[in-house]
């Protein structure tokens, strides 16, 4: 999972759940640094993917509650 536009084609949960794993895999210790530095930078891009989501929901949320007080 090293590229973005695969990233982005991910549900919340699945990208949730690869960074949960990555995250394991980098407290373990057992990487070597240069699959560390690899493994960070994916799930960076993994939270960036997830914190998207997320707005993107809120978003919907708030239109529906302004629909909702208009009425």
């Amino acid at each position: 999972m090293s590229n973005k536009a695969d990233t982005n084609e991910l549900s919340f949960e699945q990208a949730l759940e690869q960074l949960t794993r990555l995250v394991a895999k980098l407290e373990s210790g057992e990487l070597p640094l240069e699959e560390s530095v690899a493994a960070f930078e994916t799930g960076v891009k993994l939270s960036r993917r997830c914190e998207a989501l997320l707005d993107q929901a809120d978003q919907r949320l708030q239109v529906l509650e302004n629909g909702a007080d208009a009425a």
